[in-house]
């Protein structure tokens, strides 16, 4: 069997890593050390090797509360998990099953210094049994991923309804511009935001903003009315394989049928005619109305893997604190 050795990264290796990231079919923006920095949270990048060669690697950001240690995702960052290098000289078993030794010496080192684990892995398929093994919890949500060989494909594949309110939203005057002022979009995401009773820190989302700028990776659109009324905007990011929806909004004071559709297909065809990626990622939602939406546009259903991990007393924990909600909230009502 291969011997496999798994250490934190130190910073004078954050740029191989990032290479790294780049050359591997599993890495994400979202991977990328500069990402982690932005979080303004504590991580760490362990680099699994063999004969010395980095041969794959996982980014957790790390929480300290109570002298017990979190291993997890930093926010607005839907994808982490393992990365490997590519081995596509390989023969198919020898590949799997040195990613399945890999990915349990990864998870026994995770289970070494976290009391609890949570992962979420890119859209890919990926193999879990190594966490499973270790016993880790799988989970499984969904996305929608838009080839975009084919734009006009793309246009056709949609579902009736999102073209014509696209084309109703184009007729009623509703245009689309770029725009450097990362407050405008946010503040239609906060306005989404509030009536889905969720949140995003503005600060972290504009230090993410701020650091993607610098490397051009980041588009922010907004759909306006013909009286110049900022209405609904699309904020995207994207890595050297796709584009990511990463954030976007409508105002529903002046919101108008097909506004934020027209801004999601412009983004849409920026990412292929500028930036030539063939990709598009809506990143998912387990919020029905919010699913349809990304769904009309006509993408695959793609599933989207987490695992958890905790150690007995984190399962203890965790039940006395949500058995003390329940409680609280029956006292209430």
């Amino acid at each position: 069997m291969t011997e496999y050795k798994v250490n934190c990264l130190k910073n004078s290796e954050y740029k191989t890593w990032d290479e790294f990231v780049d050359s591997s079919p599993q890495g994400t923006l979202f991977h990328k050390s500069y990402w982690l920095e932005a979080s303004g949270r504590k991580f760490s990048i362990y680099g699994c090797f063999r004969d010395e060669q980095l041969v794959a690697g996982i980014p957790v950001v790390c929480k300290s509360r109570f002298g017990i240690k979190y291993a997890s995702h930093p926010q607005l960052t839907p994808y982490l998990g393992t990365v490997f290098k590519p081995d596509h000289d390989l023969k198919y078993v020898s590949r799997i099953s040195d990613q399945k030794q890999i990915s349990r010496e990864i998870s026994k080192r995770l289970k070494e210094d976290f009391s609890s684990v949570k992962i979420g892995f890119a859209p890919l398929p990926v193999d879990l049994q190594p966490f499973i093994w270790e016993g880790f919890t799988a989970n499984v949500s969904y996305t929608y991923l838009l080839n975009l060989d084919d734009l006009e494909l793309v246009w056709k594949d949609m579902d009736k309804k999102r073209r014509n309110d696209i084309r109703r939203a184009e007729e009623d005057g509703i245009y689309v511009e770029p725009s450097s002022n990362f407050n405008e979009i946010f503040s239609l995401v906060e306005k989404t935001l509030r009536r889905q009773k969720g949140k995003v820190d503005r600060q972290i989302a504009s230090k993410y903003n701020e650091t993607l700028s610098e490397r051009n990776q980041c588009k922010s659109l907004l759909a306006k009315n013909k009286r110049g009324d900022i209405i609904a905007g699309a904020y995207t990011v994207w890595d050297n394989k796709r584009a990511y929806y990463l954030l976007g909004g409508f105002d529903p004071e002046k919101s108008q049928r097909g506004a934020s559709a027209v801004a999601v297909w412009e983004a849409i065809k920026f990412t292929k005619k500028e930036l030539g990626l063939n990709e598009f990622d809506f990143e998912g939602s387990m919020i029905p109305e919010v699913e349809q939406f990304f769904r009309e546009f006509g993408g695959k259903l793609t599933p989207r893997y987490s695992v958890i991990w905790g150690k007995t007393y984190m399962k203890l924990l965790s039940f006395m604190y949500g058995s003390a909600r329940n409680m609280f909230s029956r006292m209430r009502s």
